[in-house]
């Protein structure tokens, strides 16, 4: 059975070709092409892994490229004549803080996959926020047989990265499924998932809307979890609730779950960040000061940190761009005596290895609720 790629936020079927256009993704000879008709175009061409491959034209307009990327799933931009667009001919995600196509492989039975076993639901839910004044969304998986129960779950709040938002961890991230796929063949604890905006905006001293994703914190303290957890039959208590986030969302896992060791049970750090900003690396952002880093102070009592969360959970790509930063915080937590799950897949900084890191931290949570 092959996973159906061609699954996106939009649609649930594949999108077929209209009048005058051909499918974007085709395979000649077992081997992926991307194409586009576009006739009067002078040049075109697809980027993905930050490298341009230019299209060649035949005689009926059609650009064409061979697809190099192997992982399964990748962000891909349409390029004409320098100009950056959308196809609704290949699915479309969320980010680089916009909307963007991306493109996924057909694999034979991933685990990401949609199966033949009991499937949960994905609900979007609107509420009023005290930190942003304004109202917000979150999208909440629940699992098979929760509307059929009367049980209270365990409730993980899961993040995405920048540039992304509430929608990335199941429109790329295919968090439903793999759960779905796990709690069929027994491999997780059924629980509750809640996916939020990180980029939580405000609006400055200028009148400007801005992002300040320190703000999360307080945002999901004070509005999102209150309102969850009336809403719900989840959490209630700590051993009952987890955190996890990839790149920023990493970040944001840390500050949070640092600060509230008594909100959280378990700690899930993908591709990500234990220290805030190492002065001298590519975490230094412009504009930003630097770090005092006041949530690591947590650490230095590495038996108590130890016994405050059942899960510390760390993993990155073998080519992640970042991996100075893993192996400085691997020196840190060692110094410090802190017990992890530590794995390294292979990949870069992508949904292939946060879909990895989820399916596998997804395993370890709330064993003993």
């Amino acid at each position: 059975m092959k996973y159906n790629t061609f699954f996106q936020t939009l649609a649930f079927d594949r999108v077929l070709p209209y009048e005058g256009q051909v499918e974007c993704l085709v395979y000649e000879g077992g081997k992926p092409f991307l194409q586009i008709k576009a006739p009067e175009a002078v040049k075109v061409n697809f980027r993905y892994e930050e490298v341009d491959h230019y299209c060649t034209k035949d005689e009926s307009g059609i650009w064409k490229t061979p697809y190099t990327a192997t992982s399964a799933m990748n962000y891909v931009q349409l390029i004409v004549d320098g100009v950056e667009l959308i196809t609704p001919m290949l699915p479309i995600s969320y980010g680089y803080s916009r909307p963007y196509n991306y493109v996924e492989l057909e694999m034979e039975d991933a685990f990401y996959g949609i199966k033949e076993v009991p499937h949960g639901s994905v609900r979007r839910e609107y509420f009023q926020s005290s930190v942003t004044g304004e109202w917000e969304s979150c999208m909440v998986y629940t699992p098979p047989g929760y509307d059929e129960t009367y049980k209270t779950y365990p409730v993980l709040y899961l993040q995405h990265g920048h540039g992304e938002n509430e929608m990335g961890w199941t429109a790329a991230g295919k968090v439903n499924f793999i759960m779905d796929n796990l709690i069929a063949e027994g491999k997780a604890v059924p629980f509750v998932i809640v996916m939020n905006n990180g980029m939580v905006q405000k609006v400055d001293e200028s009148g400007k809307r801005v992002v300040d994703f320190l703000l999360f914190d307080k945002y999901l303290t004070e509005d999102v979890i209150p309102f969850i957890e009336q809403k719900f039959r989840v959490g209630g208590k700590k051993v009952w609730r987890g955190m996890a986030g990839l790149s920023m969302g990493s970040l944001q896992t840390c500050l949070t779950g640092f600060a509230h060791p008594e909100m959280f049970d378990c700690l899930g750090v993908f591709s990500g960040f234990v220290t805030d900003i190492i002065q001298g690396t590519e975490l230094d952002l412009p504009g930003r000061e630097v770090s005092s880093n006041e949530h690591l102070k947590i650490l230095d009592d590495g038996q108590k940190f130890n016994a405050l969360f059942n899960v510390f959970f760390r993993s990155m790509g073998d080519k992640d761009p970042f991996w100075e930063s893993f192996a400085h915080d691997d020196e840190l937590l060692k110094e410090k005596g802190i017990t992890q799950v530590r794995k390294v897949y292979d990949g870069t900084h992508d949904w292939n290895v946060w879909r990895e890191s989820f399916k596998d931290f997804a395993s370890l949570i709330f064993k003993n609720v």
